[in-house]
């Protein structure tokens, strides 16, 4: 057998050359929209690996891209052996949080709304980037503060309630006809709901467009 003559310091070194290349491709692939850390887990001073007749190789072995992953580091010939050193790579990104608690079922406004910095590799979820696209939403549960608002947890406003007196507006090429209905569902926005006219007694599928209001193409 091999002298056993790689230490943990020269795998250390490789794990650390490997990852800062990684986090530099993250980076430009992600532009200045994101600041990237890492943190190398310690690899025990008394490891001894079999010496290895060519260069160490160094890959990385996770499914995640950032966040808890894992730096395999072989030796491809001879003495074949392989460990694995878990690194931990924080993504940092600007996202809206809510600054305030918000009940279920409030719709959002921008002056409850900030941008803050956040390890976004821990996010379960999509997140939102710009209060834009948050304000007019409702949230489904209770937002709570300081915490990143995921799309999970918003809804479209509810627009229309079940039982209202709704106007269905009917398109047909360049003709347009309003009429007299009633919402038999709750409504948000863009979904298809069903509505019994009432003149025709008819039941009919239109989608929610305002408040009050729902549209059918015919």
């Amino acid at each position: 057998f091999a002298a056993a003559a790689i230490g943990s310091s020269e795998i250390h070194d490789l794990v650390s050359r490997f990852t800062a290349a990684y986090v530099t491709e993250l980076s430009q692939n992600h532009g200045d929209t994101v600041r990237i850390d890492y943190e190398i887990s310690p690899i025990d001073s008394r490891l001894a690996m079999a010496d290895c007749p060519v260069p160490l190789q160094a890959e990385l072995k996770s499914q995640n891209s950032v966040g808890k992953v894992n730096i395999q580091v072989s030796c491809k010939q001879k003495h074949r052996w392989s460990l694995y050193v878990p690194v931990d790579i924080k993504m940092f990104r600007s996202v809206v949080i809510a600054v305030a608690p918000v009940d279920r079922g409030v719709r959002l406004t921008e002056n409850q709304l900030e941008l803050r910095e956040v390890d976004v590799g821990r996010l379960n979820g999509s997140y939102f980037v710009d209060k834009s696209q948050v304000v007019g939403m409702q949230a489904k549960r209770l937002l709570r503060p300081d915490k990143p608002i995921t799309a999970n947890q918003l809804q479209q406003p509810l627009l229309i309630k079940r039982g209202e007196t709704v106007v269905m507006t009917a398109t047909s090429g360049s003709l347009r006809v309003k009429i007299a209905g009633v919402a038999l569902s709750d409504g948000h926005l863009g979904e298809q709901i069903s509505v019994r006219n009432s003149q025709s007694k008819r039941v009919v599928e239109a989608k929610v467009s305002a408040y009050g209001q729902v549209s059918i193409v015919m």
